[in-house]
């Protein structure tokens, strides 16, 4: 068993520094479309529409909002989806709309119903105000740059390309359960994302998704979607088995996670281990293998906390807040060394989480209980 064990550390960890690796090439590396080429003189800068599904006030929800209104691009309109006209956005966004009276901005208020798939509803309701063919979906705690639009647009002079997602770091964090989400975001989602780029296998991630409408109704549009929990991923791969090409802009987009409480990282991340669970079998496995701080926690139990198995425990954790605070400084996400202290305690909360979906295919998701199924379709948790 030790030999096992320790193979498993050698091993994920190997495979965390690959994934480091993987992300500095993605950032550093990457080309965007004519960045080496004499620029057009016509420039390719369509009208776009951004859809903001808004669920009351997430955290800085205005200045994320301020980002979008300040963008470096000629012609777009910002549609803001609520479901409730109690909602605590709409002031918000009535200041957003007088502090920038010459952006096309505007919200409709929808309780209109597709599927169980929340997200995917008020994007339903919203669709019908957007006038343009490229469109944005970009959730209400996500912060961009001036040139967000202007940069991943041009990836659509290539009329192969169907959808353009962007990389995403965690910002902000004001308690425990933010500076775990953070941290995952920072280390093994967007290591992940990278690696799996790289050997072209793109994952969509619904922060951020750029595609054109009118295309994307040929493949079935968001009907397609609205019973499923992970509609981002599966939106990419309908237009992978499409024949379109994915593109995973290394542009940088930041998900803001003030005031996380702990209950709510815990929530969350349940439910991702059912979604991942539901999507691909093996790869949730081999996350299981690949938590080296887990491991090595349990080669020091099993020794009885040994001097050699805790020097192999304080040299795995090590690696780990060392990595995970240069990955942040790489990404300039304001984590430093102290905050990085805790990724280690963060690995071992999903290694105790992920039996979850093994045990129970059920979840509550914004006050509406359903059942999890194969490539997470949802039910109703009484089926």
């Amino acid at each position: 068993m030790k030999i096992v064990l320790e193979l498993l550390i050698v091993f994920g960890l190997t495979y965390y520094l690959i994934t480091l690796l993987a992300t500095r090439l993605k950032l550093f590396s990457d080309r965007r479309p004519n960045q080496d080429e004499k620029q057009e003189d016509a420039p390719f800068l369509p009208s776009i529409s951004v859809l903001k599904p808004v669920n009351g006030i997430d955290g800085n929800l205005y200045s994320n909002l301020v980002s979008f209104a300040n963008q470096d691009y000629p012609d777009y309109e910002i549609v803001i989806g609520l479901q409730s006209p109690d909602d605590p956005a709409i002031p918000l966004i009535e200041k957003l709309k007088l502090e920038f009276p010459d952006k096309k901005i505007k919200y409709t208020v929808s309780n209109r119903t597709l599927g169980y798939n929340p997200k995917v509803n008020n994007l339903y309701g919203m669709m019908p105000l957007a006038e343009n063919d490229y469109m944005v979906i970009s959730d209400s705690n996500v912060i961009v740059s001036r040139n967000y639009l202007r940069d991943n647009v041009k990836y659509f002079e290539d009329e192969r390309v169907g959808v353009v997602t962007n990389l995403i770091k965690g910002v902000g964090g004001e308690n425990i359960g933010a500076l775990f989400e953070n941290l995952h975001l920072n280390s093994f989602v967007i290591g992940n994302v990278s690696l799996l780029d790289l050997a072209d296998r793109k994952i969509v991630v619904g922060k951020s998704i750029f595609f054109r409408k009118s295309q994307f109704d040929r493949l079935g549009g968001i009907w397609e979607l609205r019973n499923y929990l992970a509609e981002d991923y599966l939106m990419g791969r309908m237009y992978k088995k499409s024949g379109y090409k994915v593109v995973v802009s290394p542009q940088l987009i930041g998900t803001t996670n003030h005031s996380w409480t702990f209950k709510r990282f815990v929530n969350r991340h349940t439910r991702w281990a059912q979604l991942r669970w539901n999507l691909n079998k093996p790869a949730y496995f081999a996350e299981l293998l690949m938590n080296f701080p887990f491991w090595s926690l349990v080669l020091a139990a099993v020794s009885g906390f040994s001097y050699e198995a805790s020097l192999i425990a304080a040299f795995t954790w090590g690696a780990k807040i060392t990595g995970d605070a240069l990955m942040n400084a790489t990404l300039d996400s304001g984590l430093g060394i102290t905050h990085c202290m805790a990724a280690p305690i963060k690995d071992l909360l999903i290694a105790f989480s992920w039996p979850v979906p093994l045990v129970n295919r059920k979840t509550n998701w914004r006050g509406t209980s359903v059942k999890i199924t194969r490539n997470t379709l949802l039910l109703p948790s009484g089926n």
